[in-house]
């Protein structure tokens, strides 16, 4: 259980716990060998390519051009970029009026793994930098959840303690260590997002 009274900032994770994900972030198909979405997330964890990209190391064209190397994809430059793009789909329904609910009680902030190619389509077109007025991208600050260095970056420029933050994510190793920074934080599971994990903690109206 959580401690309300305590809680003066909730910070959400985005991918499956506000934005609603598109399947993968490259086809199978494209992978010289047959495989599982389970392999295909287990590759996309382990790739230094990624690493670097979502930490703000290298540009956009030259992750493109690794990541097919290092994977052994079997697709052109452009095509990988098209479905890349689109992984990102949208925001769960009632995200905007839960952010619009919570925003009178609590200060609402953000923690990514993101990118220099998605961050523009989330803040902008998906318009969250409206309801979300402190929000950080791991290729912005140069740190990627789980590493400590991501969330005290995080309290740092927030100027806020563990103890009053609600971590919401919906990958455990990152759960894992905002609880041994001393927040609260609650795993988001299913396919609805925070919506309704935030209704089930009572933060806003059913």
């Amino acid at each position: 259980m959580i401690d309300k009274k305590n809680i003066s900032t909730i910070l959400f994770d985005l991918g499956g716990v506000l934005i609603q994900l598109h399947g993968g972030p490259f086809k199978p198909s494209w992978l010289a060998n047959a495989t599982t979405g389970n392999e295909v997330w287990s590759l996309w964890k382990r790739s230094e390519a990624v690493r670097l990209f979502e930490s703000g190391s290298i540009d956009s064209d030259e992750f493109v051009q690794r990541f097919i190397a290092e994977a052994g994809l079997q697709v052109e430059q452009d095509e990988f970029i098209a479905h890349f793009m689109k992984w990102p789909a949208r925001l769960f329904p009632g995200v905007e009026q839960m952010l619009h609910e919570l925003a009178q009680s609590y200060r609402l902030a953000a923690l990514s793994n993101s990118n220099a190619l998605h961050w523009p389509m989330v803040m902008q077109d998906m318009r969250l930098q409206e309801y979300i007025p402190d929000c950080f991208a791991s290729h912005q600050i140069q740190a990627m959840k789980p590493d400590r260095k991501a969330f005290d970056t995080v309290l740092d420029r927030m100027d806020v303690r563990p103890e009053e933050v609600l971590f919401l994510d919906d990958l455990q190793v990152s759960i894992d260590m905002a609880t041994e920074l001393g927040m609260q934080a609650v795993k988001v599971t299913g396919t609805t997002g925070g919506v309704e994990t935030v209704r089930s903690l009572k933060l806003i109206q059913q």
